[in-house]
């Protein structure tokens, strides 16, 4: 079984006209087991496999009542642009870009529910 040193179970996307962008994604470390998920920038993932660390999307079976383990988390670099992206061969279930949007589940800024 594939040795895995973090996991991804969520993304942040940024749209630019007509490209959807992974800016961020929630990034759990294998250290000790699983650990808390941290946002964590694609700059900084993009750093961690350069380095060899082995990635993965990671989604909760709610049927099964466990975490299961998705695609290879990869990147690529075109016309001087980095792009993180899961292995091509992967379920669509499994894709990176099927993970989480935290965009839409995460607010930046606590929300008062007080009237003002």
């Amino acid at each position: 079984m594939e040795q895995w040193d973090y996991y991804i179970s969520g993304i942040w996307k940024l749209k630019a006209g007509d490209i959807d962008e992974i800016t961020d994604v929630f990034l759990h470390s294998t250290d000790g087991g699983f650990g808390k998920g941290v946002k964590t920038s694609k700059d900084n993932v993009v750093r961690l496999l350069k380095g060899g660390a082995n990635i993965t999307t990671i989604t909760w079976n709610y049927h099964l009542i466990q975490w299961r383990y998705g695609a290879r988390v990869l990147f690529e670099e075109v016309d001087g642009e980095t792009w993180l992206h899961s292995d091509p061969n992967a379920a669509t279930f499994d894709d990176l870009e099927s993970s989480i949007q935290m965009q839409y589940i995460m607010a930046e800024m606590p929300v008062s529910t007080e009237s003002e």
